[in-house]
């Protein structure tokens, strides 16, 4: 067991593994008294798009995507009872495992809960995983949680 944890980061995409997710993070922050951090990395829609062919302002575009994340962060905090811990929320654009790891040292986390998607074989070859190269690369301990698994 982890001596001392004084800030845990949660990546999450809202996806149904999320609120399962935060709610194994509460327990483990509820152990040490811990800060939350959820985290959500978004891809940069006019790199991965050509959006600009559809004459979109960017501006706009980006504003209604953290409108959107806000939006589902509040949900997430609803779904699960976090009363007594403090929660950061914390947007980020850019390679999802890339940010991850920047953001975790950037706070300087002591712990990272994140999900794995449960790809195996050949899909898990050529599509790779976040999970995967948050473990590797993490400069701190990480927990993973299986997001299709159930109690």
């Amino acid at each position: 067991m982890l001596e001392s944890v004084s800030s845990i980061v949660v990546p999450v995409d809202f996806s149904g593994a999320s609120v399962r997710l935060l709610q194994s993070a509460v327990h483990i922050a509820r152990l040490y008294k811990a800060e939350i951090h959820l985290l959500h990395v978004y891809q940069d829609v006019f790199s991965v798009l050509s959006m600009r062919t559809f004459d979109l302002n960017e501006d706009v575009v980006e504003a209604a995507i953290i409108k959107e994340i806000g939006e589902r962060f509040g949900s997430l905090l609803d779904a699960v009872p976090i009363e007594d811990l403090r929660v950061n929320t914390s947007i980020r654009k850019g390679e999802t495992d890339e940010k991850i790891l920047e953001y975790v040292k950037d706070i300087g986390a002591d712990l990272i809960v994140i999900a794995t998607n449960g790809r195996s074989g050949i899909e898990e070859f050529f599509v790779g995983s976040i999970a995967q190269s948050i473990v590797r690369c993490a400069p701190c301990p990480v927990i993973t949680i299986r997001a299709g698994h159930t109690n």
